[in-house]
């Protein structure tokens, strides 16, 4: 409700009014207040029933353009640690969705003028990317005094940040002071100028002592200096040079405040994580002033603006776009997230599928597995008891790693008990969703290899020439090849750019223990060309074969850009892997003299179960290439043939018997083997070896590198 004010009063159920804010900002002083406010975006005054804190509600740009950090910054009454945790707690209670908390504002800064790159000025500011050390609290033993117990509960997001603001200032991208202090709105900003540089006066005791040289230190003219590190936290104002340098020494601290620590015990019970920013104002000495108090605050609201505007918004779980409200609270919807992060190599549709069904519609392939969670996060439990997001989290972690499973299914338990208090999973119920994806797995579709897919075209620009693009399957799961930027050269080069190819996939799988394979995407006149020949190694002694090293496949190029003729290919596709998994084969013609080729496309087109065709001849026979062209045009997924001209010999058609009456999972196994043997033999026996000669397209409709109707 409004207030006369203008402010805004919420009583205490309507808190849920602001499931948005995710973010909350402490300070300890009105000028630390002030100069956060004035980087905030559209802030307004809230007032809580039953808190006794006036809060301000603002945006902070993140990491994604039109979706800002909602964020709520609060001033301390007093500043000491004790204020700090009592307000901190006052703001989880009134805001409980917040995820993280900030204390922005000044600290005393540690000067190091013996080590330029460690050394600490004033206006610069200190990131505690190693977090908090709560010197007050300390044990004193007989090597001196060691802190109590580790000051917990960090953000880890905001740290991966901090670590992408250390590496870019290393490498002279700094952050952009001058955008960052300029506020979004029209506030005056004298008030916050930067004192001159006469101002920062460093004493060693009585000494006055020179800073040492920007260019040593890495201080730019006019601007901050970021540091990383800790920060000393405690109820002591610090105003003793010689106690500063042993305190720093002892805990490796860059800076020290008052308030810190108090936040991080405020968070501790809520499972929020905190953060710290802070501007170097003072050097905690004798010589301590406000001089730079001003400025100092502006800088450290500053750094807090540059390091939201590279993270992520948090995920609001209350808010999914069905307008469906989460069944859990966002603690343990952020737990899930912790985990789903970590299986990111699952294919989170086919546990979506195997979960609910077409109870709820995927909402996209590429949808991650959060996302997925937070659609079902509002879905009630069916007739069997089970709520969507506590099957999908079941199907995923059916999928996950030993580890990362159990702690999924910890997470199930205890929600399904505690929260929804439907009791535990039935043991059943998991052993039939571990049954269904050992069925998966074990069953009818291939697996999803990592693989590196070339396409070879001819340029007709050029005679001799040729265009090449290359894609990277990285991981076993779901389909997203990395696409490589077209590229002409000649057929003359094509091994030598083949090499490079295969150089830049290997230095993306150096991780993986893994088969990986190799897919030549071609035109059909270029079908019969044995690329599976083809050389890698070209600068040594002994190029090698890629057959030797890799499964490799020809595809259909034309086949794949053809929109209209996707239908029969998908058919006939899923009819190789019905369950028991087995091809139908339709042979080639033994005498294309006597037997009509409408005939046999005939037949073939008569039986759309057919899944492979064995050429009579090789493609570069006509009659070969007529067969070709018809199983094509007919959908046929799996074709095979001998490269050598003529009519299929007996010894030849012998080894494809061999091979098509095998499982189809094991079809590219068994054609790599003999390759494999005919690659280890002297070069008269290879020439004589079936597997020296045997070509197999191998043509997965899933597997497509071009949106429909797409053209390259």
């Amino acid at each position: 409700m409004s207030a006369p004010d203008g402010s805004y009063r919420s009583a205490p159920a309507e808190a849920d009014a602001f499931p948005d804010v995710t973010i909350g900002i402490i300070a300890a002083l009105a000028i630390e207040g002030a100069a956060m406010r004035t980087l905030m975006a559209g802030p307004r005054t809230v007032r809580m029933v039953d808190d006794p804190n006036e809060y301000r509600m603002g945006h902070l740009d993140s990491a994604e353009p039109g979706r800002p950090h909602r964020v709520v910054l609060v001033t301390l009454a007093e500043d000491n640690t004790r204020n700090a945790a009592a307000t901190c707690t006052d703001m989880l209670r009134s805001f409980p969705h917040v995820r993280c908390v900030i204390m922005v504002g000044v600290a005393g800064g540690v000067p190091s003028p013996r080590e330029p790159q460690q050394h600490v000025r004033l206006g610069d500011v200190v990131i505690a990317l190693d977090g908090i050390v709560d010197y007050g609290h300390v044990r004193e033993g007989p090597h001196g005094a060691e802190q109590r117990r580790p000051v917990g509960g960090i953000s880890m997001d905001l740290k991966r940040i901090a670590h992408r603001l250390e590496e870019d200032q290393i490498l002279g991208r700094p952050l952009d002071w001058a955008g960052l202090l300029t506020p979004p709105d029209d506030y005056p900003m004298a008030v916050f100028a930067r004192p001159d540089e006469s101002k920062d006066q460093l004493h060693r005791g009585r000494r006055a002592v020179p800073h040492p040289d920007r260019r040593d230190s890495g201080h730019p003219d006019g601007r901050p200096k970021v540091h990383f590190g800790a920060i000393g936290s405690a109820d002591v104002l610090l105003k003793n040079g010689a106690l500063r340098d042993q305190l720093a020494v002892r805990h490796r601290v860059l800076a020290f405040e008052m308030e810190t620590a108090g936040v991080a015990a405020g968070v501790a019970n809520r499972g929020v994580n905190w953060f710290v920013v802070r501007g170097i104002v003072d050097y905690c000495d004798e010589y301590k002033n406000n001089e730079w108090h001003q400025y100092g605050s502006l800088v450290a609201a500053g750094g807090v603006r540059g390091l939201l505007a590279q993270c992520p918004p948090f995920p609001v779980w209350r808010l999914e776009r069905d307008g469906a409200r989460s069944l859990l609270p966002d603690l343990e919807m952020t737990r899930l997230r912790e985990y789903l992060d970590q299986a990111g190599d699952i294919d989170g549709a086919a546990a979506w599928h195997a979960a609910v069904g077409g109870l709820v519609p995927l909402p996209d392939e590429r949808t991650s597995l959060t996302g997925m969670a937070v659609r079902l996060a509002g879905r009630n439990a069916g007739p069997d008891r089970v709520p969507p997001l506590v099957a999908f989290v079941e199907h995923v972690a059916a999928r996950a790693p030993a580890r990362l499973a159990g702690q999924m299914r910890a997470w199930t338990d205890r929600v399904a008990r505690q929260i929804l208090q439907i009791g535990e999973l039935d043991p059943a119920y998991r052993r039939t969703v571990e049954e269904a994806v050992a069925r998966e797995r074990n069953g009818s579709r291939p697996p999803i290899r990592p693989c590196l897919l070339i396409q070879i075209e001819r340029d007709g620009i050029e005679s001799g020439g040729c265009q090449v693009r290359y894609w990277i399957q990285r991981r076993q799961r779901h389909w997203d090849p990395e696409p490589s930027d077209p590229r002409r050269t000649t057929f003359r080069d094509l091994e030598r750019v083949l090499q490079e190819a295969i150089r830049h996939a290997e230095s993306t799988w150096h991780d993986l223990d893994e088969p990986v394979e190799i897919e030549l995407l071609l035109p059909v006149d270029l079908l019969n060309t044995a690329v599976e020949w083809w050389h890698t190694e070209l600068g040594s002694p002994a190029p090698v074969p890629i057959c030797l090293d890799y499964r490799v496949v020809v595809r259909s190029l034309d086949r794949m850009r053809e929109p209209g003729r996707h239908r029969v290919w998908n058919r006939r596709w899923r009819s190789l892997w019905q369950n028991p998994p087995q091809p139908r084969v339709h042979r080639g013609r033994a005498d294309p003299a006597s037997e009509e080729l409408g005939l046999w496309t005939a037949r073939l087109r008569e039986d759309p179960d057919l899944t492979t065709v064995v050429l009579g001849s090789s493609p570069d026979d006509r009659a070969g290439g007529q067969e070709l062209q018809s199983a094509l045009l007919a959908g046929i997924p799996v074709i095979l043939w001998d490269h050598r001209p003529g009519t299929l010999g007996a010894e030849p058609a012998g080894h494809l018997d061999e091979i098509t009456a095998e499982p189809p999972g094991e079809l590219t196994d068994r054609v790599h083997a003999l390759r494999h043997d005919a690659g280890l033999l002297a070069p008269d026996a290879r020439d004589r070896h079936p597997g020296r000669h045997l070509a197999v397209l191998w043509d997965d409709p899933d597997r497509n590198v071009y949106h429909t109707g797409a053209q390259p």
